[in-house]
């Protein structure tokens, strides 16, 4: 599993633990909870689209790389062939 995608599930368990320790457990601690709360919802943010655009930048390398072994597959003409054609015009 990707770790972008293992630090956004922890940071989601992290709030719910949370969530159930300072607002069911010990009620006057809301205010932590809600701090709490502020403080993931950006780095939840941040992190999601640092996972969305690493899952994108390696898509893009992949294709890019795949057009790139593709073409050196075309093997370049000989110097033989080069001069038939050049004696033909």
């Amino acid at each position: 599993m990707d770790d972008g995608i293992k630090a956004i599930i922890i940071m989601i368990l992290v709030l719910f633990i949370s969530l159930f320790f300072f607002v069911f457990l010990i009620k006057e601690l809301i205010v932590v909870f809600l701090l709490i709360l502020i403080i993931l919802t950006f780095l939840l943010v941040y992190t999601c689209l640092m996972v969305v655009t690493t899952k994108w930048d390696t898509y893009k390398a992949t294709k890019e790389w795949a057009e790139v072994e593709e073409i050196k597959k075309i093997s370049p003409p000989t110097v033989d062939i080069i001069m038939q054609e050049q004696k033909k015009t």
